[in-house]
């Protein structure tokens, strides 16, 4: 028998609708699997008990009179720690915020419970974001291995099936690059898209809050239950609905020598090719596309977030620096040394790719640009550096940043949808599209997801030993 935190999240939503499942039952079954996964995943910095307990009974009493909140009626979710969930710690990973409660909702949060959500605790994150520290969560698939960042825990909670879904924040990759790490689906939706209010941004033009979920469907509907109305609207709405419009004609752009400059590995290479074969099979159609000015993202990327971090964190630096971890506090001051020209020049990048890289597809006519997530497989945690500095395909910081922040550049939306594994590790496929094409980009990763549904080998009944 199928306890309910196996449940997906959309498949839950159903049975809670159809008064088959109580929020309650629910709620319940995630505390128990808490408590059992807890010891060996630490993804959790924060659980609650009474107030989702008063959510779910409000949202069951509801669903008694047959009223439904939204498409997250019942469902019980995790936030990262660096999103503001009233009468709940924020503490950002940091020594430094030791016991900070926010006392009112970020904007994503007002949004999930307005849609019916239960909110159920806070998920561990490396401090402030900065992929600084190690954080406890432990990776799901291999305990010596990296779990992910900097939404960690938002990752391994709903790999163990802690969390049916989960928020994170993304700068640079950190809900697409715990995505692929653990074997899930994770968006960073176009910019603008979700509120980044009541939010510790690293930094505020490149930051966005997305979600992360076991299947394309299920982040479908967490999307849809976080997003702005004005953001919907230029969405068009529906955004699950429209994952049943199998897509035609689509061509997929690829630039396999940026790859081999980005240090794809051997293994990661061989899954992502066979997720192309997969498309051509489904009629999509494979293009062949150089894109250089994508390597230009990482070095605007850094400039942009690492300035604007510095003007977040000056007054807190300069009153409790010492509570910092040494490596955030110094990529804190290196943004401060930024010179004007440089924040010029990186901004002018921004602006040229902002501009080319939708005109070059819209000539190509190219739908969306696919890659790997990741150069490589979760490394072993004791391998893994957090400089922003190093070679393609190192185990690094930077190596993970490079695949990904055009998206957060360009504000356009991506998301990782596992394609297989390669050394016993999930490997993810990146799918990027133009600004506010967000259904479309979730309907390609869904019907690859159709035809290879990896996403039903995450490891959520068995965790290894240690």
């Amino acid at each position: 028998m199928t306890a309910a935190w196996e449940l997906g999240l959309v498949e839950a939503a159903a049975l809670i609708r159809r008064r088959e499942l109580s929020a309650v039952e629910l709620l319940d079954s995630l505390l128990a699997r808490i408590r059992e996964t807890e010891e060996y995943a630490r993804a959790w910095a924060f659980v609650d008990e009474a107030s989702p307990r008063r959510s779910a009974r409000e949202a069951d009493a509801l669903a008694a009179t047959g009223t439904f909140a939204g498409v997250l009626h019942g469902i019980p979710l995790g936030v990262k720690d660096v999103i503001d969930v009233r009468g709940m710690p924020t503490e950002g990973g940091s020594e430094s915020l030791r016991g900070n409660i926010a006392v009112s909702d970020a904007g994503v949060v007002r949004r999930l419970r307005s849609n019916g959500a239960v909110l159920l605790g806070k998920l561990q994150t490396h401090e402030f974001a900065f992929g600084q520290g190690i954080p406890p969560s432990r990776n799901p698939w291999d305990p010596e291995r990296y779990a992910g960042g900097s939404s960690v825990g938002s990752g391994v909670a709903v790999a163990v099936g802690s969390a049916p879904g989960a928020l994170g924040t993304d700068t640079g990759g950190s809900v697409r690059n715990p995505a692929s790490v653990n074997g899930l689906v994770g968006l960073k939706p176009t910019r603008g898209a979700v509120s980044s209010t009541g939010v510790l941004n690293v930094s505020h033009t490149l930051d966005h809050v997305g979600p992360i979920a076991r299947s394309v469907e299920d982040c479908a509907a967490l999307f849809e239950g976080m997003a702005e109305p004005e953001g919907l609207a230029l969405l068009e709405g529906g955004i699950s609905a429209k994952l049943q419009q199998v897509p035609e004609a689509i061509r997929l752009g690829i630039d396999r020598q940026l790859w081999s400059d980005w240090g794809v590995t051997e293994g990661v290479l061989a899954a992502v090719e066979r997720a192309l074969l997969v498309f051509a099979d489904l009629g999509f159609e494979i293009v062949d596309l150089p894109m250089p000015g994508l390597d230009l993202s990482l070095h605007a990327s850094v400039a942009i977030s690492l300035s604007e971090s510095a003007s977040h964190h000056r007054e807190r630096l300069a009153a409790a620096a010492e509570r910092y971890l040494p490596a955030t506090r110094v990529m804190i001051e290196t943004g401060a040394l930024a010179t004007e020209d440089d924040i010029r020049l990186a901004w002018q990048v921004r602006s040229h790719l902002r501009r080319s890289i939708p005109e070059t597809m819209l000539r190509a006519r190219v739908d969306a640009l696919v890659s790997p997530t990741l150069p490589a497989v979760a490394p072993l945690a004791c391998s893994m550096s957090s400089e922003l500095t190093g070679g393609a395909g190192e185990d690094s910081l930077s190596s993970a940043l490079r695949m990904l922040s055009a998206a957060n550049l360009t504000g356009m939306p991506g998301v990782s949808v596992p394609c297989g594994f390669a050394d016993g590790q999930p490997v993810g496929l990146h799918i990027m599209g133009p600004e506010w094409s967000d259904a479309r980009v979730l309907a390609i990763a869904k019907a690859y997801e159709h035809a290879m549904p990896w996403w039903t080998h995450v490891p959520v009944r068995t965790l290894p030993a240690g």
